[in-house]
């Protein structure tokens, strides 16, 4: 996926939602305007505070059927 980039200075790229650097038109300019379109943040974990921190979740056991195993009956 693309992501548009506006620029102060009028200028517009398209960059890729996997860049790790601030993007900078091709005159030099920094100053982001308008960002679109933007896909959703992916979290894995928790979330605490205003930053999101990584921590590896512990899997749970869930009992579905706590008075033993279920059975089918036919006819009902």
């Amino acid at each position: 996926m693309s992501i548009h980039i506006g620029f102060a200075c009028g200028h517009t790229i398209s960059v890729s939602d996997q860049v790790n650097s601030s993007p900078v038109c091709h005159c030099g300019t920094t100053q982001i305007t308008s960002v679109r379109p933007t896909r959703a943040p992916r979290f894995t974990g928790t979330c605490s505070g205003p930053h999101a921190e990584y921590q590896a979740l512990t899997p749970g056991v869930v009992n579905v059927a706590p008075a033993g195993p279920l059975t089918i009956k036919k006819g009902e």
